[in-house]
């Protein structure tokens, strides 16, 4: 299964996600760390009421989650291929 381009776009904007459970979706989304990943409709509900109950007095938790997204803005491309795949590649 492939990793979805609009959790990609949202982190291209600085925005944490909230995203279904598949098998690779951890590859791209840290529960807690960059978004949240849910398993069902009651699940997401309860991570939305949870992230915006007294919002905006109460941002800690999106704000530690962007944090964790700039830092994923900082992995390029090449980078990324060049650490992950190019080693496989020159077997």
């Amino acid at each position: 299964m492939d990793l979805p381009m609009k959790v990609v776009d949202m982190f291209g904007c600085g925005l944490p996600v909230c995203a279904i459970k598949f098998d690779c979706i951890n590859k791209l989304v840290q529960h807690n760390k960059t978004g949240l990943i849910f398993n069902n409709e009651e699940e997401l509900a309860r991570q939305l009421i949870e992230l915006f109950t007294d919002y905006p007095a109460n941002t800690s938790k999106i704000e530690s989650m962007r944090k964790h997204v700039d830092e994923f803005q900082k992995e390029r491309w090449d980078t990324n291929w060049n650490r992950v795949v190019l080693p496989l590649v020159n077997i």
